[in-house]
C-alpha cells in the first residue's frame, strides 16, 4: 500500500490515458515518489486506473485488482508448477510462494517451461522466480528452496499442488486442511491429466489416491498434457479468488487428450 496516497495520486492521473498507464509511467511514478511499482499499480487499481498490460484481461479494475491482492503458493515448480506460475503472472497475482527443493536436469527440457540448457543444473525455483520477474515486475515473490512444510503456504489464499507423488500430495492436502485453504489438484500421465479443487468440505486427494502408488518407472509425460492442465490449475485459482464458481467444487475433471475426451466427475 502506498503510504504517501496524496502525493503520489497525482503523479499517477497525469499518466493516464484512457483508464490506461503503461508500465513505463507507472515505473516513472514509482521513481518519482520512492515507492515500489506494486504499490502504484495497486493505487491505480484502487482508482479505476487499469495497468495496460491487463488490457487484454477483459476484468474490471476491481477484479484485476483482487487477483493483485492475492497471494498464491505453488508448491512444485516443474512442469506443472512452473507454467501456472508464468500464467498467473501474466494474469496479475500480486504474490507468489514458490517450493520446490529440485534442480534442472535434461529429462525436464521437454515439457518444464523454463528448464533451457543454460538452466540445467541450476534450482528451479531461483530460475523461476528470476524469469517471472522479467515478465511482470510488479509480482512479488517467496522462494522456498527445500521441501514444502507450513512455511511454504503461510499466507497463501490457494495452494496449487504441482506435485508429483502421492504421498507427497497427501501431505500437501493435510496441511491445505489444518489452514483451510482451498488445494487445486492437478496431475499428468502421457496423455492423460486430472484436475480437482479440494476443500475444507471435501476430500478429493483421498478419493483420487485411495492406494499407495507402487510403479518405481519413470511415467511418461508429453509437454501438450502440462500445458493443458497447468492452464487449467490457473484457471481454477483464479475463479477461486473471483468467486465465479465452477463444476470442480463438488468433483474432478479427468482428461484424455489422444481420443479428446474431458469428463467431470462429481465426488460421491
Amino acid at each position: 500500500m502506498v503510504d504517501n496516497t496524496l502525493a503520489v495520486l497525482p503523479l499517477l492521473k497525469e499518466k493516464v490515458e484512457d483508464g490506461y498507464i503503461t508500465l513505463t509511467a507507472a515505473q516513472t511514478v514509482a521513481r518519482q515518489s520512492s515507492t515500489t511499482l506494486a504499490s502504484v499499480e495497486s493505487l491505480a487499481m484502487q482508482h479505476s486506473i487499469l495497468p495496460l498490460r491487463y488490457k487484454r484481461n477483459g476484468l474490471k479494475p476491481a477484479e484485476q485488482l483482487k487477483l493483485f491482492s492475492s497471494t498464491i503458493a505453488i508448491i512444485g515448480c516443474g512442469g506443472l508448477g512452473g507454467r501456472s506460475a508464468e500464467i498467473l503472472c501474466r494474469t496479475g497475482i500480486g504474490h507468489l510462494i514458490l517450493s520446490d527443493p529440485d534442480f534442472f536436469s535434461e529429462s525436464n527440457l521437454n515439457r518444464q517451461l523454463f528448464c533451457t540448457p543454460a538452466s540445467l543444473g541450476q534450482p528451479k525455483v531461483s530460475i523461476l522466480g528470476r524469469e517471472l520477474l522479467q515478465i511482470n515486475p510488479a509480482l512479488s515473490t517467496d522462494l522456498h528452496h527445500h521441501h514444502f512444510d507450513i512455511s511454504s503456504i503461510t499466507g497463501a489464499d490457494i495452494v496449487i499442488d504441482a506435485l508429483d507423488s502421492t504421498g507427497a500430495r497427501k501431505e500437501l492436502a493435510a496441511l491445505c486442511h489444518k489452514r483451510n485453504i482451498p488445494l487445486v489438484h492437478g496431475a499428468v500421465k502421457g496423455w492423460y491429466g486430472q484436475l480437482g479443487v479440494e476443500s475444507r468440505s471435501n476430500s478429493i486427494i483421498n478419493s483420487l489416491y485411495q492406494r499407495p502408488g507402487k510403479s518405481t518407472a519413470t511415467p511418461r509425460v508429453f509437454p501438450m498434457t502440462v500445458a493443458l492442465i497447468a492452464a487449467m490449475q490457473a484457471t481454477e485459482a483464479c475463479k477461486l479468488i473471483l468467486d465465479t464458481g465452477s463444476v470442480l467444487n463438488d468433483g474432478w475433471l479427468q482428461c484424455d487428450l489422444y481420443n479428446g475426451d474431458f469428463e467431470a466427475i462429481k465426488q460421491e
